[in-house]
């Protein structure tokens, strides 16, 4: 049996004492090449970069080498290895994406309202809202669950939101308007990893709808500014490290959905196809907390999405209240291949090389269903409680809102 030694990576020694005083040293054996036990691209990319590492013992990862090379297994080192990618923000774009699709949501939700509204009014009146002005404010509260990729962690956020709105009709079957908001979430990306990540979101967008009462055209648009608190926690027998960064992130988000007015007594019928697009950044950071501390230079999602969807409603008159209950079910497909971009990254304490974590993809398809009950009176005065979920093979995402609009 031979017995491998490595004098460039000290590892432990152990010293005999000959005649003269002469100490010699004896190194053990260690784990590299760390890319035997890597099981996933991230983890051989990181491996790679330890493997380079040609003398840890000047070097600030001369423990954090040991610890790894102390584990008793293939399996432990492996794990090893992906705690020291970045893998656990992988998914921050897709979170700012969620916000998006819930506010764009919100606010279609209200101009499909809006314009049942419209609709509703009496023959041969002025249709209703003609050159007046709506204020709406809506809040909301989600829930999204990722399962876990390759390389990409599972993810369980929660987040709250409240968005106000103003908006003129300016002409018959024409509504005009802009929306403000805040959208914070609260998420764990990474079981193995416990971080916890805290992010907020600001957004300001114009909407506008038309309709002739045969077919109709709704159209969002929004910039927001994310700000993510980042808190990453690396460990195994042997080694703990608690990272802590700050970030912040662009997004742009636009809507075109196009549909047709269907009417049989008191049921109305929309069919409806839509295009979305969605941006979202994070800027470059740099972890600070210990030697594990990663630099991650920005990164982004880019997202174009086609839709095809039925929206259903039926008016039911009581007194001076309109009561309308309304169902929708949509289903969206991912038309960018590959809309995650790689995640470059490196050492925050230097003199190793950059590493890569390649591009991901969330599933192309999803199915998105929503549900509603609005409650108009004397045609200016609306509540409306809504609920929408996404559902795909990799993620379940949960919403529910309640909308309040007035008419002056």
């Amino acid at each position: 049996m031979s017995v491998k030694f490595d004098f460039a990576r000290l590892a432990l020694v152990s010293g005999l004492s000959l005649a003269g005083g002469l100490t010699v040293f004896a190194e053990q054996a260690n784990a590299a090449p760390y890319s035997d036990y890597a099981s996933t691209q991230g983890e051989t990319a990181i491996a790679g970069v330890l493997d380079q590492i040609a003398t840890p013992s000047a070097t600030p990862y001369g423990p954090l080498l040991q610890s790894i090379d102390d584990l008793p297994d293939a399996a432990s080192q492996a794990d090893a290895l992906g705690q020291l990618t970045p893998r656990a923000y992988k998914l921050l774009p897709r979170l700012a994406i969620q916000s998006m699709d819930s506010a764009d949501r919100q606010v279609r939700d209200y101009l499909a309202e809006r314009r049942d509204r419209m609709l509703d009014a009496p023959a041969g009146s002025v249709p209703t809202g003609e050159e007046s002005i709506t204020f709406m404010l809506t809040g909301g509260l989600k829930q999204g669950n990722y399962k876990a990729r390759a390389d990409r962690p599972s993810a369980n956020s929660d987040s709250r939101s409240i968005r106000a709105g103003i908006d003129v009709t300016a002409m018959d079957g024409l509504i005009l308007g802009a929306t403000i908001g805040i959208d914070g979430i609260d998420a764990n990306l990474d079981r193995a990893q416990h971080p916890r990540i805290t992010q907020f979101n600001a957004s300001v967008g114009p909407y506008a709808s038309y309709t002739n009462g045969k077919i109709y055209a709704d159209a969002t648009a929004a910039y927001s500014l994310s700000q993510y608190k980042l808190r990453r926690q690396v460990a195994w027998s042997g080694f703990s490290d608690q990272l802590r960064a700050g970030v912040e992130g662009d997004n742009a988000s636009a809507t075109v959905e196009v549909g047709g007015i269907l009417q049989t007594g008191v049921l109305r019928a929309q069919p409806f196809v839509g295009l979305q697009y969605r941006y979202a950044d994070v800027s470059g950071f740099i972890e600070y907390g210990g030697d594990a501390a990663l630099a991650v230079a920005g990164y982004k999602t880019e997202s174009v999405r086609s839709s095809l969807g039925l929206r259903t409603s039926a008016g039911l008159e009581r007194g001076s209240w309109n009561i309308r209950p309304t169902v929708r079910a949509e289903w969206q497909r991912e038309l960018n291949p590959r809309p995650d971009s790689r995640v470059e990254a490196a050492f925050a304490n230097g003199d190793l090389p950059i590493f890569t974590l390649k591009s991901s993809r969330m599933a192309r398809d999803a199915a998105i269903v929503g549900a509603g009950l609005s409650a108009v009176y004397n045609d200016r005065t609306a509540i409306r409680i809504g609920y929408d979920g996404e559902f795909a093979s990799d993620r379940h995402i949960h919403a529910f809102t309640l909308t309040a609009s007035r008419r002056f």
